[in-house]
């Protein structure tokens, strides 16, 4: 099973999002990410985060990553899915484990469409590599942590 899924529906407020995050000057600190959090009038005028919202209890923020800088391979700790979406058309590249052994990983890039929002698998190891401007991403993180969500069941609501 493929560690992400494009949610076929395209987001609505992609350009809004991105201009609320180029226009906030109220960023903080977040697992190693610059992040802001958008006010649910904004994210629930978008069908897919509506939905989303009537079946579970979540928070909508927007993550930026500075030019020049990796987050490492990680799994996270409490999360078990996200919904993911690039705001800005950056050279970046996300990158999930398919097989490891001692000294090498094979591995398969998410290609991020404009946007398109992925269901993204947080318990397989992935990484960001970003390049020359800042990269910002908006991610929608579940309150129910990893073992009460996870890919598997988000993908039966979404699919």
């Amino acid at each position: 099973m493929m560690p992400f899924y494009e949610i076929p529906t395209r987001s609505t407020i992609a350009f809004k999002l991105l201009e609320f995050a180029m226009g906030s000057g109220s960023w903080t600190k977040y697992h190693n990410f610059d992040a802001i959090q958008v006010p649910f009038e904004l994210a629930f005028l978008d069908p897919v985060l509506h939905k989303l919202g009537m079946n579970h209890k979540l928070a909508v923020g927007i993550l930026r990553l500075d030019p020049y800088t990796t987050y490492d391979w990680h799994v996270d700790g409490r999360r078990g899915v996200c919904v993911n979406m690039l705001l800005n058309e950056v050279k970046s590249n996300c990158l999930f484990e398919v097989t490891r052994d001692e000294a090498t990983r094979q591995f398969v890039e998410l290609k991020y469409a404009h946007k398109a929002y992925y269901v993204f698998n947080n318990q397989v190891p992935h990484m960001v590599t970003n390049f020359g401007q800042s990269r910002y991403l908006m991610s929608v993180e579940f309150v129910e942590g990893k073992d009460e969500l996870t890919y598997e069941q988000l993908l039966g609501e979404v699919k």
